[in-house]
């Protein structure tokens, strides 16, 4: 089993790099997050953004697994799957997809908790995307949330309902504007009884017969490394682990199966919400590349911080997935630049730092910057690796000498097919 995860805060462009390889594979399986991932790919010039559903679903030869790391709101994964649906004409999309019957549930209550904490004064503001993650997260460690398994229950509908009026009086007490508790009700079940069109199954066992076959399988993660609930940037993080050994967890699949690790990385940084962001671009520069970028979030549309390439981030974010090779995005974003900046280490509590945890508390350390020269030449125009700018060549030289590890894909443009094969 191969793993594909972000090496940054998320909206690498994993979705394009997964959606562009998957031809390659038997299997795609999430292993993580929920329906606050969003992963955009471009499909016939359209520009379609998936939550739930893996980025293999667009190929009719690939089986999509949503394992059991993996939240499931199942209002947004019925939305999803029809509007897909619609959009690619394919009545056989249904049955390309497997649920974890492990895999907990998103009550609809939970995102008006997730609401609540937001904007509560009382509580620490972390910029969600307000799904309702960090509730089923929490409802699950706590061993009082609801899984697919449970659909099937003749008890459910009428725990689900005691839950839904229980916590909705809570978040009324609370002043929480929400819909009725009716109409919650009976969109979740309406959903829940869709998810039965799905094929259900324990996918550990899939994936593992499937393995023992000689089948194929990469793994997706949702969100990225620096945004990892234990060795993110605490607490300005998502609810889950999103390192490369969680797949192994979120799939139940053995650590002696993994092959290759693809670590993504834009050309820069970006990150949506609150956390410490010590190369974060600001003024006129950062809306340029904002927009140039397109660097707003796939489900929500907030504006993405934007900041130069962090080499100590993305060297701690390499040593804790062991990425095998990576995959460089978004250069063209940064051409026509005389110059571009890199930090190489950061100075702090008087030394300098060249590999360092992203959590820094009050300290936030100075950046140490090498600019390299820029690249000016349309890349989205260019299909063979000879024809790679100099200058970006040497960029690229200088991360695989700096990482120790080789870059083994060149994004050259959002397009499905703007994707230029490096090395070997």
């Amino acid at each position: 089993m191969d793993i594909l995860i972000g090496l940054q805060w998320g909206d690498e462009g994993k979705g394009k790099i997964i959606d562009l390889i998957s031809r390659e594979y038997d299997i795609i399986a999430r292993f993580n997050g929920g329906a606050n991932a969003g992963h955009s790919i471009y499909h016939n010039d359209k520009r379609i953004t998936l939550k739930l559903l893996p980025s293999g679903i667009f190929y009719p030869h690939i089986k999509n697994i949503i394992g059991t790391g993996v939240v499931i709101d199942p209002v947004a994964l019925q939305a999803e799957v029809e509007q897909l649906q619609d959009c690619l004409s394919d009545a056989n999309l249904i049955h390309r997809i497997l649920l974890s019957v492990k895999a907990h549930l998103v009550l609809p209550t939970y995102k008006y908790w997730d609401m609540y904490f937001e904007e509560s004064p009382e509580y620490r503001t972390i910029g969600t995307t307000k799904n309702g993650i960090a509730p089923t997260y929490s409802n699950k460690i706590l061993r009082q949330n609801v899984r697919v398994e449970d659909i099937f229950s003749k008890d459910f509908e009428a725990y689900v309902f005691q839950i839904l009026n229980k916590q909705y009086a809570e978040l009324q007490a609370l002043g929480q504007d929400m819909p009725a508790v009716q109409e919650l009700y009976d969109n979740f079940l309406e959903a829940c009884n869709f998810l039965k069109k799905l094929q259900i199954t324990d996918t550990e066992i899939f994936i593992n017969e499937a393995l023992s076959n000689n089948k194929k399988v990469l793994a997706e993660g949702a969100q990225a490394t620096l945004l990892d609930i234990d060795q993110g940037s605490y607490p300005y993080v998502t609810s889950s682990n999103t390192i490369a050994s969680a797949a192994c967890v979120g799939l139940g699949v053995s650590p002696k199966l993994i092959d290759k690790i693809y670590g993504v990385t834009k050309a820069y940084c970006t990150r949506v919400g609150n956390g410490i962001f010590p190369t974060e671009i600001t003024g006129s520069l950062a809306d340029e590349l904002r927009e140039k970028g397109g660097e707003f979030g796939s489900n929500t549309k907030r504006p993405r911080r934007v900041g130069w390439l962090d080499l100590p981030a993305l060297k701690y974010a390499a040593m804790l997935n062991g990425v095998t090779d990576l995959v460089l995005t978004k250069a063209d974003i940064l051409n026509g630049m005389s110059e571009v900046p890199i930090c190489t280490a950061y100075e702090i509590d008087g030394e300098t730092r060249t590999l360092i945890a992203p959590t820094f508390a009050d300290n936030v350390p100075k950046p140490v910057w090498k600019f390299l020269e820029g690249w000016d030449a349309p890349l989205n125009k260019i299909n063979q690796q000879t024809q790679v700018p100099k200058a970006l060549k040497l960029f690229i030289s200088f991360l695989e000498e700096e990482l120790k590890i080789p870059v083994k894909y060149l994004s050259t443009g959002p397009q499905r097919e703007e994707l230029i094969i490096l090395g070997n």
